[in-house]
């Protein structure tokens, strides 16, 4: 009984840090509607990329497999502490919250200009553009796999940095879509 209430009370720390610190969905919503996005619960599915592992995190889709349209912007207040090429992430970026999340956007086409390593951001804010890139160790690697998004949460435990499933706080986050009038 003490280790179930232990396991309970693990991962009510991990939501509630959270849930507290995000106010908006990643990816800015078309008011037109022509740019749209989905995406399924696909946390911790196999993948064999670099080796055998699990997804750390959820898929978000473009409907348009169109690289640099479909913005980008961070779910919280936070720190730049990640930026630039990973050979699975390709071009990635990673926003540390204010409680402590870390919030990992992958798969990038683009960045915002003068984002960088180190720089505050604050929730809605641009931090680039959904792309096609990674899955290979050549920097700027494009069309292995559709455009999308791999958004990932991690939540530190001690000195266990722990992936937290994003399905759930992106189904919450639907709801809060920053709105923007493609050009």
């Amino acid at each position: 009984r003490i280790m179930e209430t232990t396991g309970y009370q693990q991962y009510f720390n991990r939501y509630q840090t959270i849930l507290s610190d995000i106010k908006y969905f990643p990816v800015a919503q078309d008011i037109q509607e022509k740019y749209t996005v989905h995406y399924d619960n696909s946390w911790s599915a196999p993948r064999t990329y670099g080796g055998k592992r699990k997804h750390e995190g959820t898929d978000i889709m473009a409907n348009c497999n169109k690289r640099g349209i479909y913005p980008i912007v961070s779910v919280t207040d936070g720190i730049v502490e990640n930026k630039g090429w990973l050979e699975q992430g390709g071009y990635r970026i990673g926003i540390r919250s204010k409680h402590g999340g870390y919030y990992y956007y992958a798969h990038l086409h683009s960045y915002a200009k003068n984002i960088e390593i180190g720089d505050e951001v604050i929730a809605g804010q641009l931090l680039g553009f959904m792309g096609d890139t990674g899955y290979s160790k050549k920097e700027g690697t494009t069309g292995n796999f559709d455009v999308h998004l791999h958004f990932g949460i991690y939540y530190n435990e001690g000195n266990k940095e722990t992936s937290v499933n994003p399905y759930f706080i992106l189904k919450y986050l639907d709801k809060y879509k920053i709105l923007y009038k493609q050009s």
